[in-house]
């Protein structure tokens, strides 16, 4: 089989990338090694008659041009405002709109380097476009940069919540207030949970034209004169391709697609010195009735994000737990019975090893309760009505969606981690060191920025490159 474009991944970048290829009337085929499309974008069943997301209940924006380009209402995405952290005053409202701002200047720079063709020097070395123009947040730290644009101290507490809900960073560090620039949530939820908006992407992809391949792992990324021209397939099946896109995130991309004699030193290098920072851990529980909360993200911690932070770079669980409670159900009935509810817990700072150790059943049940008992004192009487209670930890968000240390974010969010430095400093947008791959998912330039983006600027990159006549 051959493709003009094969695609690793059906999350939410491998998913709007296909559908920008095949609009564009390009040969596109998506392999993923689970049963379903989606990634994080899931819901299920968790307990009889009720159903949560399982990995994160809002996804980061995705920008208008995007969701319109790719007809995504028309196939059943419909999101329903959550309630944001800024939505308090003015100041509040002017510092979102900052924000955006500056994520969509960073989204277009990158969109715009992407369509660009790449550019060789006279010996044949690759030549970067001009570098981003520079982000004055990359040396502030998170807490100046609150402090500054939000004058009430509850304003900027329930910011930093926000911004770092199910992460570990100091926020008194220089750098730190790239946080913001790289959302989490923020989209609002979708009726039906996420999976709603994985199969709106889906069913985009899929009318334009593009193939599906389900429940079958990559095995690895083939090579020809140092160039990707295909794939191989867990089952030995070899696909041909004249371009390839990952959105798996770096190390996987290089480390597990590759033998390590395949690589440059450069690709090696850079590769074996990124940085995860995985710290998520999540907490479903099923009610006997409704409980008595307001329908938004409420933060249960007295721990300061410092503290968290400290507590999980030595790999222990912070006390008390950076935590936020939605009533999910609240906005979305359908996710659980009549009378009955669905609350997520997101906790932050929790180590994918611990210090003594891996997790065991042991060390799942004492964070569970411990998560419990803080819950019940913030909110006496809810305990008693917990019907069940699923715990997810880092490991089990790893083997779930294969992202190494089950990061979430792609990689450390960090100065040298973020926009021109996250993917090859030398290389434009999504484009790689090796001729015919490029990065789509997280750990891309874009990765960060917001849901999709990734996926469509390298999708753009491609398309620069093929009809360019680089790629044949």
């Amino acid at each position: 089989m051959r493709y003009d474009v094969a695609i690793i991944g059906a999350g939410t970048n491998g998913l709007a990338a296909a559908a920008t290829l095949a609009r564009a009337g390009f040969s596109v085929a998506v392999f993923e090694r689970a049963e379903h499309v989606g990634g994080r974008c899931a819901t299920r069943e968790f307990h009889p008659g009720f159903r949560a997301s399982p990995f994160c209940d809002e996804i980061a924006p995705i920008p208008a041009v995007i969701f319109r380009a790719l007809d995504l209402a028309r196939h059943g995405a419909i999101f329903m405002p959550a309630g944001g952290q800024f939505e308090t005053d003015l100041a509040g409202d002017r510092f979102q709109a900052e924000i955006c701002k500056r994520i969509a200047v960073h989204s277009a720079y990158v969109l715009k380097i992407a369509k660009q063709p790449r550019t060789r020097d006279w010996i044949g070395r690759t030549v970067a476009s001009a570098p981003l123009h520079k982000e004055s947040w990359s040396g502030l730290s998170l807490s100046d940069v609150l402090e500054e644009a939000l004058p009430d101290e509850n304003s900027r507490a329930r910011a930093l919540a926000a911004t770092l809900e199910g992460r570990a960073a100091d926020p008194h560090r220089g750098g730190s207030a790239l946080h913001l620039l790289a959302p989490r949530a923020g989209s609002g939820m979708t009726m039906g949970g996420l999976v709603t908006f994985a199969g709106a992407l889906h069913a985009s992809a899929h009318a334009a034209g593009a193939a599906f391949s389900l429940g079958l792992e990559v095995s690895d990324v083939q090579l020809a004169k140092r160039r990707a021209t295909g794939l191989r397939l867990a089952d030995g099946t070899e696909i041909e391709a004249r371009a390839v896109i990952s959105t798996l995130d770096l190390k996987r991309t290089f480390l597990a697609m590759f033998a390590w004699k395949e690589l440059s030193e450069a690709v090696a290098s850079r590769t074996s010195v990124f940085r995860h920072a995985a710290a998520t851990a999540r907490l479903l529980l099923a009610l006997d009735a409704p409980p008595d909360l307001p329908e938004g993200p409420i933060s249960v911690s007295s721990c300061s994000a410092a503290q968290a932070h400290a507590a999980w770079r030595i790999g222990t669980v912070p006390d008390p737990l950076p935590m936020t409670l939605r009533w999910v159900s609240a906005a979305d009935p359908r996710l659980a019975p009549v009378g009955k509810a669905v609350l997520t817990v997101t906790l932050g700072a929790i180590p994918y090893q611990l210090f003594d150790g891996a997790w065991t059943n042991e060390k799942r049940i004492a964070l569970r309760e411990r998560a419990l008992a803080q819950i019940e004192t913030a909110l006496p009487g809810l305990s008693a009505q917990v019907l069940a209670a699923e715990l997810i930890v880092p490991p089990d968000i790893e083997e779930a969606l294969g992202v190494t240390q089950g990061d979430l974010d792609g990689g450390e969010i960090a100065p040298d981690q973020m926009f021109a430095q996250r993917g090859f400093a030398q290389c434009d947008a999504a484009r790689t060191p090796i001729d015919g791959l490029y990065l789509g998912g997280r750990s891309a330039p874009a990765g960060p920025l917001g849901s999709c983006i990734a996926g469509v600027v390298a999708a753009h990159a491609v398309m620069c490159d093929l009809v360019g006549g680089r790629l044949r």
